[in-house]
């Protein structure tokens, strides 16, 4: 993160041993056109604002970026707001279109995606007509936000660098991710959501410099038009729109798409509300959409079996097989073993402890192979060849050996000083990126010295760790999979922030 953060993107574009082969494709550093597309529904005009403001600071955003604000129809302030902020942000940005999905389409089920599928026809259309740019425009590339993210003001540079850094096939079949880091509004959260907000900002960043992980966009990611125009851009029926995009574009493509990192991070509010209990109630809120997301697996293992089917040839299949492997473990390991975290754990030690005090005998009862004792003929024979002393040491308890449980004692201390080092790792994340957290972080005594906020945070962590991963992680995941037995179509739920309550349902 710091060093991208420092990069002269321009500069290494420049140096890069790949521009010597950009002339011949045609796209120079100058030529390549990035489109914010930002779908918002209710969101205060203030923190839209503030949004845009920060893409307006892009050295990139007068000339090579413009704006899609993807408003719903049935919010009645979206003529206002959209004119308002076209007006305040007038030559800030190449080019503002706004759009109003209109409620009530066919086959459009309320939320993020079928808004940007909409957008995406309106904005397509648009360029065409208005600015001679054709739906498979290699020039293009598109990037999807929410409407409360506060994005670096080198990420269009990075993006740029890496676009063209690409060959001319690999750079159709790519997603872009920036790291999510929910700090932004860091200082109010609640313990509980705070902690919640802690685990999935320092599990997206590594997963993100994994390179043995296969990532999966999450919430802000960047596309190249072709890509998406190929696919047939976003679907109007699904909630996970972040996920089923790329999960679509992977199925389409035989599994040759590919996310890759761009590691300057992008700040969201965490859902918040006027009151405590009000800001509970609303990530709750947000935990329950996000676990609906494993949905996406009837999608994929749907996909599946009608690729097969359709394949042509054995080795098509398998190769497809072999690509589209790494996707759903993927969905599988993020919806049922992270999600699972903090039941798991749990049961792990309560496993070892139960084990540790049914797994024992006394020695009167060694000669009777048919009582009580649980020992196997092996460890009877053990004794018998001369291990008595050694049983006798030990208080006339044998325990019997189990792999299991002597790697899960080691896994759990593993485990100890991983979230020591974590919580180390998230207050210098928090530091490097304070600057753009709402408040003054040093005006708390707890957050101003490093050491001091990383020892509150293994408190907080230890203090209410897995009560926020229950809450937040697993309880969710047992109602949506529930839910997801009646049917895959959701409503979305928008989150609450202050200004727009998390009841409000689109």
């Amino acid at each position: 993160v710091l060093w991208d953060s420092s990069e002269n993107w321009h500069a290494r574009h420049i140096r890069s041993p790949e521009r010597s082969s950009l002339s011949e494709l045609g796209i120079a550093w100058s030529d390549v056109i990035h489109i914010v597309m930002l779908p918002t529904y209710k969101t205060p005009m203030s923190v839209l604002e503030e949004t845009l403001d920060c893409l307006a600071r892009s050295k990139l955003a007068k000339h090579q970026v413009g704006i899609c604000l993807a408003f719903e129809e049935r919010e009645s302030e979206a003529p206002q707001k959209a004119a308002e902020i076209e007006l305040q942000f007038k030559g800030r940005f190449k080019f503002i279109i706004s759009t109003f999905h209109p409620s009530n389409l066919p086959g459009h089920v309320p939320g993020k995606s079928s808004n940007e599928c909409w957008a995406f026809s309106c904005l397509r259309r648009d360029l065409e007509e208005s600015h001679g740019i054709p739906p498979f425009d290699p020039r293009v590339v598109i990037t999807v936000i929410d409407d409360d993210s506060d994005m670096h003001d080198k990420y269009f540079e990075a993006l740029t660098h890496h676009f063209l850094a690409l060959g001319e096939e690999e750079r159709y079949l790519r997603f872009w991710q920036p790291p999510i880091c929910q700090f932004k509004n860091y200082l109010r959260q609640p313990m509980l959501v705070r902690v919640s907000s802690l685990f999935a900002t320092l599990h997206e960043l590594a997963c993100l410099a994994n390179p043995l992980d296969h990532h999966v966009c999450f919430s802000s990611y960047s596309v190249s038009l072709v890509l998406a125009s190929a696919v047939g851009g976003w679907d109007p029926e699904y909630l996970a729109e972040d996920w089923h995009m790329f999960a679509k574009s992977s199925l389409m493509t035989e599994g040759r798409v590919k996310c890759c990192p761009i590691f300057l991070p992008v700040l969201n509010y965490t859902p918040e509300e006027e009151t405590y209990y009000g800001t509970l109630d609303s990530r709750w809120q947000q935990a329950k959409r996000h676990a609906l997301g494993v949905s996406e697996l009837v999608y994929v293992w749907s996909a599946i079996y009608l690729a097969l089917l359709e394949l042509p040839t054995l080795r098509r299949k398998v190769l497809f097989l072999w690509r589209i492997a790494p996707l759903v473990s993927k969905f599988t390991q993020t919806h049922f073993v992270n999600g699972m975290a903090a039941v798991w754990s749990v049961m792990a030690q309560l496993v070892i402890r139960v084990y540790m005090w049914g797994s024992w005998c006394h020695l009167h009862d060694l000669d009777n192979v048919d009582g009580a004792c649980p020992l196997p003929m092996l460890s009877l024979a053990s004794a018998a060849l001369g291990g008595a002393s050694a049983l006798e040491a030990a208080n006339e308890q044998i325990l019997r050996n189990s792999l299991l449980v002597y790697w899960q004692q080691r896994a759990t201390a593993l485990a100890a000083i991983s979230s020591i080092l974590c919580g180390g790792l998230g207050a210098m994340y928090f530091h490097i990126v304070k600057d753009r957290v709402e408040g003054n972080p040093d005006s708390h005594w707890h957050i101003r010295c490093l050491p001091l906020m990383w020892l509150v945070i293994e408190l907080e962590c230890s203090t209410c760790g897995l009560v926020s991963s229950f809450i937040f992680g697993s309880l969710p995941l047992w109602i949506a999979c529930i839910r997801v037995i009646h049917g895959v179509r959701f409503p979305h739920i928008v989150a609450g922030m202050v200004g727009r309550s998390a009841e409000e349902e689109l």
